[in-house]
């Protein structure tokens, strides 16, 4: 009974911080274990002896007896509560909320890891079924993340036949977009273009799937709703075929293609594929043609769809154009045969973006010759390659929501134009869930920012060796802190007035 205590007690330490891991992963089945090998093969001292010091533990429960037995279950337990070594038991970047689904999982863990429990005892020893328990409780996460899948799915199916229902009733334009990068703000400036002229809606920040649209409709949608703009995200095929067949979008639009979630998608080609779901029932298609896939796909499709390309290029061949003129220097918006002058966009804005907007809002109805004056005024959300000044005159550009490396390399240019005096600094953890071209792309990224004269702040582990290896390539400055409070902390005593600091991503601190 003891080495069964033992487990439990180990177990109310352990479970819950895979529980909030689960909840910021948006509960996908297999990301629990996949966190676990991250930090074990990122922080390999001490958490991946502390590994196999469990795994040698719990192989000792079956082979010896005795006190010694009992003490290899308690080591068990102990490496359990603790590893990964330097992961927080409470979320200082997001805490555990026990929302519904979250209690739902909770249970399902508590059950599954409970009856595995229970059968291990009965065909071995306690101290082997509390020792095995307790070095694989991952998996106990996991499994209930995928046994819920099915009623997740079911529940949402209610909201979304009372969102078929309103979208029936209010009958508005609905407009979808997709993309590896661009599409919340594209969208945001789509629907600043349109609001002018007729009632418009779009979903809130990222409410991209079944269920965020669901929401966005019940709530938002009204009698008076003429248009619904509707963001569209995916993790796999299949996803945004689903959500066209019940949402219908008329006009749809992609932003880009990138290797963004390449890490769960396998290949750009895949990528590419479920992206372009969104275009197989749409009567008139936006694509930013920047994409070479994208170029590729528009030639493929243009016989059977109307086709706008959209470029933010000046020597582009695109329908739609955002560029700088002939001169370099004013910025124009070339629109099929007319072309209007255009003050100067926010440093944080994207002409790819401003561009695949401007066609979408000419399809809903805005007159082209309101486009210059309305595209002027389009700004970014926060968070998104955002520039201000604070009172000691240090710039800082905020791209904390970016992950992709067209955006990083946006947003580093955006900084060495705002610091031509003084020190430029990018401050970033690295770009995440790239697949195989995550290191590729880090070390890249790194040699770009030392190559224009930056200097790189390194923040915790989980792509220091690659971010290290491409500053290295040209003997950069190179600092690395522990955590964003702790880069927080060296800005405030290294940057002062006329230098500037990127803040290039940033990862929840399941991430090492």
């Amino acid at each position: 009974m003891i080495p069964i205590l033992l487990a439990v007690a180990g177990a109310m330490i352990w479970m819950p911080k895979w529980w909030r891991v689960a909840q910021r992963e948006h509960y996908l089945p297999g990301s629990v274990n996949a966190t676990l090998f991250r930090w074990l093969e990122t922080t390999a001292v001490p958490n991946m002896g502390l590994a196999v010091l469990g795994l040698i533990s719990a192989v000792a429960t079956v082979l010896l007896d005795g006190s010694t037995r009992l003490w290899s279950t308690a080591a068990v337990v102990v490496i359990s509560a603790v590893t990964p070594v330097g992961f927080p038991l409470r979320g200082r970047t997001s805490k555990l909320r026990f929302t519904r689904r979250m209690k739902t999982t909770a249970v399902l863990a508590i059950l599954i890891w409970g009856a595995a429990l229970w059968l291990l005892s009965v065909f071995a020893t306690t101290s082997s079924a509390a020792a095995i328990c307790s070095l694989f409780g991952c998996v106990a996460v996991d499994a209930a993340l995928a046994v819920a899948v099915p009623l997740e799915t079911r529940l949402a199916k209610r909201f979304q036949t009372s969102a078929e229902e309103r979208l029936r009733a209010v009958r508005p334009l609905v407009i979808a977009l997709t993309g590896s990068y661009g599409k919340t703000s594209t969208k945001e400036h789509l629907a600043a273009l349109i609001a002018p002229i007729r009632p418009t809606v779009a979903s809130p920040a990222s409410w991209n799937n079944q269920a965020g649209l669901s929401r966005a409709i019940n709530e938002h949608l009204t009698p008076s709703t003429e248009v619904f703009i509707a963001e569209m995200g995916t993790y796999g095929p299949g996803e945004i075929r689903r959500l066209c067949g019940w949402i219908k979008p008329e006009i749809v639009a992609i932003t880009a293609i990138g290797p963004v979630h390449l890490e769960r998608m396998g290949s750009i080609d895949n990528i590419v594929k479920a992206k372009m779901e969104i275009v197989e029932d749409a009567t008139t298609v936006v694509l930013n043609v920047d994409s070479l896939e994208l170029a590729d796909q528009a030639e493929r499709i243009a016989d059977t769809r109307r086709v706008i390309r959209c470029s933010g290029r000046r020597d582009s061949a695109a329908d739609v154009r955002v560029s700088t003129d002939d001169t370099g220097e004013d910025l124009r918006l070339d629109y099929f045969a007319e072309s209007y002058s255009l003050g100067p966009l926010q440093a944080s804005v994207q002409t790819s973006n401003v561009a695949v907007a401007a066609a979408l809002a000419v399809e809903a109805g805005l007159p082209p010759g309101r486009l210059g004056a309305l595209v002027e005024g389009l700004e970014t959300g926060e968070h998104r390659a955002s520039v201000s000044v604070t009172d000691s005159g240090l710039t800082i550009i905020d791209n904390t929501f970016n992950s992709n490396p067209a955006g990083a390399k946006d947003a580093l240019a955006t900084l060495l134009t705002h610091s031509r005096e003084g020190r430029s600094v990018v401050i970033t953890p690295g770009m995440v869930e790239l697949g195989p071209q995550q290191d590729s792309e880090n070390a890249e990224f790194a040699r770009l920012v030392v190559e224009s004269g930056g200097e790189l702040v390194i923040v915790g582990r989980t792509n220091r060796r690659a971010l290290r290896r491409g500053a290295s390539a040209v003997d950069g400055i190179v600092i690395e802190v522990s955590s964003r409070d702790a880069a927080r902390e060296w800005v405030r005593l290294n940057l002062s007035a006329g230098d500037g600091v990127l803040w290039e991503n940033d990862l929840p601190d399941h991430y090492p």
